[in-house]
Protein backbone atom coordinates (compact mmCIF):
# COMPACT_ATOMS: atom_id res chain seq x y z
CA UNK A 1 0.00 0.00 0.00
CA UNK A 2 1.21 3.51 -0.71
CA UNK A 3 -0.57 4.98 2.32
CA UNK A 4 1.50 6.74 4.97
CA UNK A 5 0.31 6.10 8.53
CA UNK A 6 0.83 8.77 11.18
CA UNK A 7 0.00 8.40 14.87
CA UNK A 8 -0.57 11.62 16.80
CA UNK A 9 -0.12 10.88 20.51
CA UNK A 10 0.18 13.21 23.49
CA UNK A 11 2.97 11.18 25.15
CA UNK A 12 5.93 9.74 23.20
CA UNK A 13 5.81 6.66 25.47
CA UNK A 14 2.86 5.59 23.29
CA UNK A 15 5.40 4.59 20.62
CA UNK A 16 6.70 1.84 22.93
CA UNK A 17 3.29 0.21 23.42
CA UNK A 18 2.57 -2.97 21.45
CA UNK A 19 0.89 -2.25 18.14
CA UNK A 20 0.18 -4.54 15.24
CA UNK A 21 -0.55 -2.12 12.43
CA UNK A 22 2.21 -0.52 10.42
CA UNK A 23 3.07 2.97 11.67
CA UNK A 24 5.31 5.21 9.57
CA UNK A 25 5.62 8.17 11.93
CA UNK A 26 4.68 9.10 15.50
CA UNK A 27 4.11 12.78 16.33
CA UNK A 28 4.16 13.68 19.99
CA UNK A 29 4.78 16.33 22.65
CA UNK A 30 4.09 16.21 26.41
CA UNK A 31 7.72 16.53 27.51
CA UNK A 32 8.18 20.30 27.03
CA UNK A 33 11.68 19.22 25.96
CA UNK A 34 12.44 18.48 29.60
CA UNK A 35 12.35 22.25 30.35
CA UNK A 36 15.92 22.10 31.71
CA UNK A 37 18.62 20.74 29.39
CA UNK A 38 22.25 20.55 30.50
CA UNK A 39 24.52 22.64 28.25
CA UNK A 40 26.31 20.81 25.40
CA UNK A 41 24.08 17.75 25.88
CA UNK A 42 20.52 16.63 25.22
CA UNK A 43 20.18 15.42 28.82
CA UNK A 44 17.29 16.67 30.92
CA UNK A 45 16.72 15.51 34.50
CA UNK A 46 13.01 16.45 34.26
CA UNK A 47 11.66 14.39 31.34
CA UNK A 48 8.13 13.27 32.40
CA UNK A 49 8.06 9.98 30.47
CA UNK A 50 9.20 6.40 31.11
CA UNK A 51 11.64 6.31 28.19
CA UNK A 52 14.03 9.13 29.14
CA UNK A 53 15.53 9.33 25.64
CA UNK A 54 12.17 10.67 24.42
CA UNK A 55 12.83 14.27 25.47
CA UNK A 56 12.68 16.17 22.15
CA UNK A 57 13.60 15.95 18.50
CA UNK A 58 13.68 12.95 16.20
CA UNK A 59 14.02 9.63 18.02
CA UNK A 60 13.31 5.99 17.10
CA UNK A 61 11.40 3.35 19.02
CA UNK A 62 12.55 -0.30 19.29
CA UNK A 63 10.74 -1.06 15.98
CA UNK A 64 12.84 1.70 14.31
CA UNK A 65 9.76 3.84 13.75
CA UNK A 66 10.57 7.57 13.82
CA UNK A 67 9.07 9.65 16.63
CA UNK A 68 9.08 13.43 16.26
CA UNK A 69 8.77 15.01 19.70
CA UNK A 70 8.03 18.73 19.96
CA UNK A 71 9.26 20.85 22.88
CA UNK A 72 6.07 22.86 22.53
CA UNK A 73 5.52 26.36 23.86
CA UNK A 74 4.66 26.00 27.53
CA UNK A 75 5.93 24.45 30.70
CA UNK A 76 4.69 22.14 33.43
CA UNK A 77 4.93 22.33 37.24
CA UNK A 78 7.68 25.00 37.30
CA UNK A 79 7.32 28.10 35.10
CA UNK A 80 10.83 27.96 33.66
CA UNK A 81 12.97 26.71 30.81
CA UNK A 82 16.76 26.53 30.70
CA UNK A 83 18.66 25.77 27.49
CA UNK A 84 15.37 24.43 26.12
CA UNK A 85 13.75 26.92 23.79
CA UNK A 86 10.04 26.68 22.95
CA UNK A 87 9.30 25.46 19.45
CA UNK A 88 6.58 24.95 16.90
CA UNK A 89 7.41 22.27 14.34
CA UNK A 90 6.29 22.80 10.77
CA UNK A 91 6.23 19.42 9.08
CA UNK A 92 5.84 19.12 5.32
CA UNK A 93 5.10 15.69 3.92
CA UNK A 94 5.75 14.92 0.28
CA UNK A 95 4.64 11.97 -1.77
CA UNK A 96 7.47 9.74 -3.02
CA UNK A 97 8.18 10.13 -6.71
Amino acid sequence: SDSFRIVLAHSPDTADLPYHERVDLFLSGHTHGGQVVLPFTEYSPMVPVKNKKYNFGLKYNPKSTPILISKGLGWSILPLRFNCYPEIILLKLYKKK
